[in-house]
């Protein structure tokens, strides 16, 4: 059996656009700072927690304390749902994301799963106000472990426990950042780039590359270990 493990920003919804400035909001809500970097490659663990703590190290010269790490969560939470009243359009899938992992959900040798560096709220609602139904899918987020890695390792055994095996015959990680890249090579998935920003991925040498779901044929081959559909 196959595993087939999703990002989520950029990859199952079209956050990216949204999700700079609305962290960037809720970082000056919890500390009254404006000046938080928002790129996230600078970041050595590009998750919420791994941010939020990294940028108050950087900004206040102190190491973060754990309470209000976390108090940037609720604030995430609320400044998302703020965005999503006043511009809902805003808020929406990858092209045929849903419509892809409904046709996984069809596959007795495929397992899904999410393995995600936001925050467990604020995946969620990004995922059902994008209109992605993710019943009965494992997601693993900041709140799993403090790198990628951890939470992409917490992911596959969140849907490991939901198989009847003993491991996973490949594990295919679908992501659209450099890190989603890195993490991946570091563990032996296979890594499938999904979005708008695939000439980062290109350019690091990633070969299997499509800029949405649409091309299920396309994805299909990249699944099987064939050329890819871009």
């Amino acid at each position: 059996m196959y595993l087939m493990m999703f990002d989520v920003d950029g990859t199952l919804t079209e956050s990216y656009a949204y999700d700079q400035q609305a962290y960037a909001n809720a970082f000056f809500d919890v500390t009254g700072c404006r000046e938080v970097n928002t790129d996230w490659h600078t970041y050595r663990h590009v998750t919420s927690h791994g941010i939020t703590a990294e940028a108050i190290r950087n900004l206040m010269g102190r190491e973060a304390q754990p309470a209000e790490i976390m108090a940037v969560e609720p604030a995430m939470l609320v400044r998302l749902q703020g965005l999503y009243l006043r511009s809902p359009a805003l808020f929406c899938e990858v092209a045929g994301a849903a419509a892809f992992l409904q046709y996984l959900h069809t596959r007795n040798d495929v397992a899904i799963a999410i393995a995600t560096g936001c925050w467990r709220s604020e995946a969620l609602f990004k995922l059902q106000a994008s209109g992605i139904d993710i019943d009965g899918i494992p997601l693993a987020s900041s709140e799993d472990g403090a790198s990628r890695i951890e939470i992409m390792k917490a992911s596959a055994g969140m849907a490991l426990r939901g198989t009847n095996n003993r491991c996973f015959e490949r594990v295919i990680y679908f992501g659209d950042g450099l890190w989603d890249l890195k993490a991946a090579a570091e563990l032996g998935y296979q890594f499938i780039g999904i979005g708008q920003r695939l000439a980062p991925l290109r350019a690091a040498g990633a070969a299997d590359l499509c800029r949405d779901y649409g091309d299920r044929d396309g994805l299909a081959r990249l699944l099987a270990g064939k050329p890819p559909c871009e």
